[in-house]
């Protein structure tokens, strides 16, 4: 149970980590933003290595006992290193503590001798001290990134509002869950001073701890990214909502349609989603300069007008334009000017006209014969 859950939480992460790289290579954040993705990435990397399965696959593939344990400790580091630099702390001062940490790990790593014995590590009596410094940074320098990160956050949270607060909120709140993570590695000291034993890899309290730190932590360091979140949904669900209206459009009048849909993940991605939204608007008006000669009377003017009867003009004159020219010039108003307004605001005023244009030719229940 605990490889599964480190396997997933770990991918899950750096899924994570890579997303939010993506999205700052096209987009400029602030500093904090900054690291969010990196820290994901190794804290993630960290997970997978730590996982018990996977530790003893890497042992057994490369024949170093404790291997793991330090790769899976250095990737700690530096995602506790990348939290920290979320602070108002100098930057170059953490750069150099946190390599200065790394270099100290891996030279203690490699003083204490670490051996393999019966699915736990070891160290004989005279290099134990050595394993304990080991267990104590790496208890003591994410416990004091964690300290730093709460008070600063705690701090900034009462001067600010709305999303920034509850963002700020979150934060403290994993740092809260980051020093009981670091609380817990206590018991790695003590089973170093007095047997000279060492854990390898995570167990199921520890992994529970590090996802909960991660998942606050995330959440907290990603606000900035809630509003383009919730524009991204509110484009999805008004590009699905379009699809009536432009599909009866784009069959009648094929030409309308400038490009090729896209299909599968590549249709919902931020920026061509954002796209796709324009030219589907475009569409639908095209469709319309094309459909207003066919529609009768003026059903589409004036802002009262119920989506409902909008939907059903627009239906009736879809039918006499398969059955022909219009046997008048007249042509009433279009729905409004979507250049004048914006995409957002003219997809917005389209979207209930579809979703009652899809009322309309939606197939009803059959009626029994009598």
């Amino acid at each position: 149970m605990t490889d599964v859950l480190l396997c997933l939480g770990g991918l899950a992460l750096c899924m994570f980590g890579l997303y939010r790289w993506g999205t700052l290579c096209a987009d400029r954040h602030g500093a904090g933003q900054q690291y969010v993705h990196r820290f994901a990435f190794c804290l993630g990397a960290a997970l997978i290595v730590l996982a018990p399965a996977t530790a003893r696959a890497v042992e057994g593939t490369f024949a170093l006992p404790g291997l793991p344990m330090l790769a899976g400790d250095l990737l700690r580091i530096a995602a506790v290193a990348c939290m920290g630099l979320v602070t108002a702390r100098s930057v170059q001062r953490q750069l150099v503590t946190a390599g200065s940490t790394l270099l100290a790990l891996v030279l203690l790593f490699s003083a204490a001798r670490i051996q393999h014995s019966a699915g736990e590590l070891f160290v004989d009596t005279g290099h134990r001290p050595f394993l304990v410094a080991y267990d104590t940074i790496i208890t003591l320098y994410p416990a004091w990134h964690a300290a730093a990160l709460c008070r600063a956050a705690l701090h900034r949270s009462r001067r600010a509002d709305g999303a920034l607060r509850i963002g700020l909120r979150l934060l403290c709140a994993g740092a809260a869950a980051g020093l009981v993570w670091t609380a817990w590695g206590f018991d790695d000291i003590r089973l170093a001073l007095f047997t000279g034993r060492q854990t390898d890899g995570e167990d199921a309290v520890s992994a529970v701890l590090g996802l909960l730190c991660a998942a606050l932590l995330i959440a907290g360091g990603s606000t900035a990214a809630w509003s383009a979140l919730r524009h991204w949904w509110w484009s999805y669900r008004t590009y699905r909502a379009l699809a009536p209206l432009w599909s009866a459009l784009h069959r009648r009048f094929p030409e309308i349609a400038l490009l090729g849909p896209r299909r599968g993940l590549a249709e919902i991605a931020p920026r061509a989603l954002r796209f796709a939204l324009y030219r589907r608007v475009i569409e639908i008006h095209d469709g319309m300069l094309l459909v207003r000669p066919h529609l009768e009377g003026p059903s589409l003017t004036g802002p009262d007008s119920a989506a409902a009867a909008r939907a059903a003009s627009i239906l009736a004159a879809l039918d006499r334009a398969a059955l022909g020219p219009p046997a008048t010039d007249f042509a009433p108003p279009l729905l409004g000017d979507g250049a004048a307004i914006g995409t957002d605001a003219e997809a917005a005023r389209l979207a209930p006209i579809s979703r009652a244009f899809a009322q309309l030719t939606r197939p009803g229940p059959p009626t029994a014969s009598v």
